[in-house]
């Protein structure tokens, strides 16, 4: 219960009922649009991949200022912004790739996704167990880096909507609502690392991932349902009834309407979220029928410099390279069916 006393919000939190679209969205203009061409120019000059590109290669005068207060937003503020107006109909995909890679480094450094080594992701439907690349509904949930981004090039015909919700206000409704579910959520689970795991690592964390955590006095959230889930059934393990009461009512407060923030991105708009303030998820889709016309995001991973102040604990994978997200593993196979569970499984 002590570990549970001393979790404390850093700063106040945010409704949907308080917030829109519109007030997350910053505009890419003309000018900036402009350095990115230059920008661009410069880089394919140079014939760099998207990911050798640093900060300096993405420096631009009209342009750094405006990323500055993108990053104000996404880690003193809000937790997220949405970036409009990003040139998708003027570039080819691994120019946009670079793009949105180089106006990443303005953010953190980019970090593997998977085994895969996939350093953007990209999230489409590829009839695949692992969430991302399918297209089944996602429940809210963080990732294993301090932010996320997301960049649409195609948009679904149906569904896809995007789902967030701000952990900080998750904290404080329960806190007050429910004090008695917090010393579940500062103890937290064991998580499967789905295969994922480096040789010699262990399939499962030889201790427990808080779901709230306090480190250099900001208060963090780490929610992956699935992760535990498959890790209490390969150990044959059951949750007491005040653990998956505290889950369950953890999704119901993310879940509410008042809570849960709904959008859809369209092509040429991005967002990027602080993964450790957030939970995210989506809905399921259902792509156009043609060839090439299908949903297709950009994801990144990223880490802050500095790096937000986190739990040793709160990461499921200690990577070799010293980076959040999961290092490249030779022959391992990321999304396997096996480490797909349903919810509430055990």
């Amino acid at each position: 219960m002590a570990a549970a006393a001393k979790l404390v919000p850093h700063k106040r939190g945010w409704l949907s009922s308080e917030m829109s679209k519109e007030q997350l969205t910053l505009q890419l203009t003309a000018e900036h649009r402009a350095a990115i061409k230059e920008l661009m120019t410069e880089i394919k000059g140079e014939g760099l991949e998207f990911q050798e590109i640093r900060r300096k290669d993405f420096d631009h005068p009209a342009l750094n200022g405006f990323l500055a207060r993108v990053l104000h937003q996404i880690r003193e503020g809000y937790a997220i912004a949405i970036l409009s107006g990003f040139p998708i109909q003027d570039y080819s995909v691994d120019d946009l790739k670079a793009i949105y890679w180089g106006v990443g480094t303005h953010f953190g450094r980019g970090c593997s996704q998977s085994a895969n080594g996939d350093y953007l992701g990209l999230v489409t439907d590829r009839k695949n167990a692992r969430g991302y690349t399918s297209s089944r509904a996602l429940d809210l949930h963080t990732d294993s880096a301090e932010m996320v981004g997301l960049l649409c090039i195609r948009s679904s015909e149906e569904g896809g909507m995007n789902m967030f919700a701000n952990s900080l206000t998750i904290f404080d409704i329960i806190q007050r609502e429910h004090p008695e579910y917090m010393p579940v959520y500062a103890k937290g689970f064991p998580y499967h690392r789905k295969g994922e795991e480096a040789p010699g690592a262990e399939p499962i964390t030889p201790f427990d991932c808080p779901i709230f955590s306090m480190a250099g006095g900001v208060l963090s959230c780490r929610y992956s349902r699935e992760g535990w889930e498959l890790a209490l059934r390969e150990t044959k393990r059951n949750y007491i009834s005040l653990e998956r009461t505290a889950l369950d009512f953890f999704d119901q407060v993310a879940m509410r309407d008042e809570v849960r923030f709904d959008m859809k991105l369209s092509p040429g708009e991005a967002v990027f979220q602080s993964n450790f303030e957030m939970v995210h998820g989506r809905t399921a889709f259902v792509d156009r029928g043609e060839p090439g016309r299908e949903r297709l995001l950009f994801r990144l991973w990223l880490v802050g410099d500095p790096p937000r102040p986190l739990r040793p604990n709160l990461l499921s994978f200690q990577n070799k390279s010293g980076l959040q997200g999961i290092d490249k593993q030779e022959g391992r196979v990321p999304g396997q069916a096996q480490f797909t569970v349903t919810a509430n499984m055990v």
